[in-house]
């Protein structure tokens, strides 16, 4: 009889109906087999034979029209090996899994002469267990592993059903569409995945099994259903500990690549797991085992009791300072505990610590809200020769890692050589700039050594570090350093002896290794004469100095700024990059220029936006530089000879008039041969 089951609780019902059948008809077997005949010599539709299940009939009637032979002797289709290898790498888990499992049942199989048989859903065989007597008996048939069984290769088959209609099935022998399987007795289930697809089934098969059906074991339908679940369970339970596995492994693998120290302790404070950073700031040695051993063998009582507190109390710790002794020298860390909760929401269970380095944070504090350092040497705009000393000067300098004293006149650029300095040495660390003039004298004590927490009325109650803090590890930018309050000399004095800064409100020296690049337009050693700055803080500071030229003496670097600062603002507009007139142009080469670079840069910005028709007319430079009044200013505040003050006159008069002689010498009282004589003498083009 054929048994076509989906619920396991039709097994019972389905082994006694089984044995009512044994009862009411021993010629079954006889009866198929006749019926199969008439269908496959007469035609005979078996839809209309009673004892012939549909499924059975419709699969004959398929296999008949594809012309396959019922008659064969063996079934001669085997996957190539290479074919057969990818499939069985593909299967490899239900392999696995399931020949373990079927292991346990061998002295069965063995006494019970029956033979398992595991193919995939295509009807591969992968596995074959059983006795001696049954595995030869399968290999008369041509049927061992790669063997490839499905319905267009053997026809109707109990497995080949089971694929078919996704549900366990038992056959007597007649069944099989070939006759070579007609005196077997076999019972097949699909193992699904977790996605309900048929990935293989399990086929347990006796064969020559005597045709009076007193050997048929309804029994053996049940066992194979119950080793397909059990192997579907173990497949599930394999993926989940593979899932597990990995997400441990890549938990691990995530917690190694973190900066910060990971670690967690169980409620009694032993250590249940530990990052690698971990390991680098409680041990001594990366080797010693971390793991299993009590916190307090690495950690301070004030730091046990704060941790304690929080596994018993449910308190989450954030960003407390606290020190740590690594590789034999105190560091500062922040310290981050975030209690864990039990089923019941009860912080009792332990406790996940993070150590961050302060000086990684603050780091990366000064690298977002500090000075962003982006120019180096190469920026530095200029062909004179005092700018190209000054520069190669700065460039031997860097790589010492020395304090350094930048002089020069406002806007002559001293941050762009400072940062310079800095991207040649450190560049990976933080660059912090403190403008000790713009800061009010109150504050730039806080600002530089920073504060505990509750030090003055409005501090942050966890403390802030300060500039010189943010800067461990890079460069601390001093700018306008003349105009630093006397009081707060010796304690930056003392800083940059010791290398360790105390924070207001605080008595423990915070660690910190910084190179100091002060700058002033100020005379420091006039200032040291006169007791207005400190004589130790001034040779603390500048081991070397460097004078940056102002623009009037770096020859024609005015003009080659100038040009250049044209065409940046002119990218920026999105406009045509307009050209300098022969007026402006000797404007420009000839002017002072007081405010330097800055003053240059800005007199650009003005020069392009109020240009028309793509040139830069005289008229379109700020007054400040065309009024004479602005001239007369520059002539008293800088000593020119008398011939450049005839030189800027005759310029002046020539700006006035459009660059017309014969008005110029006019307004300046002077002969048209004369002036002509001049403009000669002095290489003026009023063309």
């Amino acid at each position: 009889m054929v048994y076509f089951i989906q619920n396991p609780s039709l097994l019972l019902s389905c082994d006694n109906f089984l044995k009512q059948e044994n009862k009411l008809s021993t010629n079954l077997w006889d009866e198929v087999k006749d019926s199969k005949r008439k269908f496959i010599e007469e035609n005979v539709d078996p839809r209309l034979d009673p004892i012939i299940p549909r499924e059975v009939a419709e699969s004959w009637i398929v296999a008949k029209n594809q012309h396959l032979d019922p008659y064969v002797k063996s079934f001669e289709v085997l996957l190539e090996a290479n074919k057969f290898e990818k499939v069985i790498a593909k299967k490899a888990d239900l392999v696995e899994t399931a020949s373990n499992y079927i292991h346990n049942f061998h002295e069965i199989l063995n006494y019970s002469n029956f033979i398992m048989v595991l193919t995939d859903e295509n009807g591969v065989v992968l596995l074959i267990e059983g006795s001696k007597k049954e595995i030869e008996a399968f290999n008369k048939l041509n049927i061992r592993l790669s063997s490839l069984l499905n319905e267009k290769i053997i026809g109707t088959s109990a497995h080949t059903l089971c694929i078919r209609h996704r549900k366990p099935i038992q056959f007597i022998g007649p069944y099989n569409y070939s006759m070579i399987l007609q005196d077997n007795i076999s019972s097949a289930t699909p193992i699904f995945n977790d996605h309900g697809s048929v990935i293989g089934t399990l086929v347990v098969v006796q064969m020559l099994a005597r045709k009076d059906m007193q050997n048929i074991q309804a029994h053996s339908l049940g066992w194979v259903m119950a080793m397909g679940y059990a192997i579907e369970n173990l497949l599930e339970l394999k993926k989940q500990n593979n899932s597990m596995t990995l997400m441990n492994g890549t938990l691990e693998a995530t917690l190694s690549l973190i900066d910060d120290g990971v670690i967690t302790v169980n409620e009694n404070c032993y250590i249940s797991h530990i990052n690698k950073e971990g390991i680098n700031i409680l041990a001594s040695n990366p080797q010693e085992k971390i793991i299993g051993r009590h916190l307090s063998e690495f950690v301070k009582d004030d730091q046990l009791i704060i941790i304690n507190e929080s596994i018993h109390k449910g308190r989450f710790v954030q960003e407390y300072e606290t020190i740590f002794m690594n590789r034999g020298r105190d560091t500062q860390y922040l310290l981050n505990i975030r209690p864990i909760a039990d089923g019941q929401g009860k912080y009792n269970s332990g406790a996940v610590i993070r150590l961050s380095r302060s000086d990684k944070v603050n780091r990366m504090v000064a690298n977002r809200g500090g000075t962003p350092a982006s120019f180096k040497f190469e920026d530095i705009k200029g062909k004179s020769t005092s700018l190209a000393k000054s520069i190669q000067i700065a460039q031997n300098v860097a790589r010492t890692g020395y304090n350094v004293l930048l002089i020069g006149e406002s806007g002559t650029g001293k941050e762009l050589f400072a940062q310079s300095i800095h991207n040649s040495y450190k560049a990976d660390g933080p660059f912090v700039a403190v403008n000790c003039a713009s800061l009010p004298r109150n504050l730039i004590e806080s600002e530089l050594f920073g504060y505990e927490g509750g030090t003055f009325t409005g501090a942050d109650r966890n403390g802030r570090p300060g500039k010189i803090e943010l800067a461990n590890g890079g460069t601390l930018f001093l700018d306008e350093i003349g105009d630093m309050p006397l009081e707060i000399q010796p304690v930056l004095l003392r800083v940059l002896e010791e290398k360790r800064v105390t924070r207001l409100g605080g008595s423990r020296g915070i660690p910190v290794d910084f190179r100091v690049i002060a700058a002033t337009n100020k005379n420091l050693s006039l200032m040291v004469k006169e007791k207005t700055f400190r004589e130790d803080l001034y040779f603390r500071l500048s081991i070397f100095k460097i004078t940056i030229p102002p623009l009037r003496e770096r020859d024609h670097d005015a003009i080659l700024l100038a040009e250049y600062f044209i065409e940046d603002i002119s990218k920026k507009l999105m406009s045509e990059v307009p050209k300098l007139s022969p007026a402006s142009y000797q404007k420009i080469k000839e002017y002072s220029w007081p405010g330097n670079i800055r003053q240059l840069q800005n007199a650009m910005v003005y020069g392009v936006n109020m240009s028309t028709n793509g040139v830069i007319e005289l008229s379109n430079l700020p007054d400040e530089i065309t009024s004479n009044d602005y001239f007369r200013t520059k002539v008293n505040t800088r000593k020119l000879t008398l011939a450049e003050i005839e030189k800027e006159v005759i310029f002046e008069a020539l700006s006035q008039t459009g660059n017309d002689a014969s008005e110029a010498s006019r307004i300046l009282g002077i002969g048209r041969t004369t002036i002509y004589r001049k403009l000669k003498e002095y290489g003026i083009d009023i063309k």
